[in-house]
């Protein structure tokens, strides 16, 4: 399996910033369901190798996936999952089935947390191992959406202090795609009109609304 690594010098902070969201609100945990919530939405795949008793693991889940920017980006521009080391859950990839240790395996992860980013077509791109602090995970995360449209490393990205902002979107999906979504992916919701949604959660609207288009940063509409 062919696999990109991406080094990147973590500087890690001791700043942390508390979100609105429990991360569970939007953290998937099967393998297969991320790469297919990104293939339906056309967002960018975050797969987080992890474990229960890893030090880091735990350190980055209460402080960098707590920042409220942070939520805001995987939110809207990616699917974040995070699976463990498990015999008994299956994976499908490249034609082969897999239980998740040996997933870890063929992945090559040698220690936890280790970070792989996917395109939306479930191609791994890039891998980052250790924990990464929120103010460095933000710029990965603004990097790795310049990068798919722009030939350029990371620290030329960081030097040139480029502006990467969070893009709306709306998708027309079948019936069938919006069935799975929200049942998949903890961040979909349908809009009720008197919800107090905040604007990065993925809204299911069934008449097209500019209004809403306006408010929230992913509307979903049926074909």
């Amino acid at each position: 399996m062919k696999k990109i690594s991406l080094f990147i010098l973590l500087i890690i902070s001791g700043v942390i910033m508390y979100g609105s969201i429990l991360p569970d609100k939007f953290i998937v945990h099967d393998f297969n369901v991320a790469l297919k919530i990104g293939e339906i939405t056309g967002k960018k795949v975050i797969i987080m190798f992890s474990s229960g008793s890893c030090y880091y693991c735990n350190k980055f889940k209460k402080e960098t996936l707590y920042d409220e920017e942070v939520q805001k980006w995987l939110r809207t521009e990616y699917i974040f999952a995070e699976i463990y080391a498990d015999k008994k859950k299956i994976a499908n990839y490249k034609g082969k089935t897999l239980n998740y240790r040996d997933l870890f395996g063929a992945f090559g992860v040698r220690g936890t947390p280790t970070f792989f980013f996917f395109d939306s077509k479930g191609e791994a791109k890039a891998q980052l191992p250790g924990y990464v602090d929120p103010t460095t995970f933000i710029s990965i995360l603004k990097y790795f959406k310049y990068s798919s449209n722009h030939n350029i490393d990371y620290s030329t990205f960081v030097k040139k202090n480029i502006k990467v902002s969070i893009e709306k979107r709306v998708l027309n999906l079948t019936d069938e795609e919006i069935k799975y979504l929200l049942e998949n992916d903890p961040n979909t919701v349908e809009y009720q009109k008197d919800d107090s949604l905040d604007d990065f959660v993925n809204v299911i609207v069934k008449e097209k609304s500019k209004e809403i288009e306006s408010k929230f940063y992913v509307v979903i509409y049926s074909k």
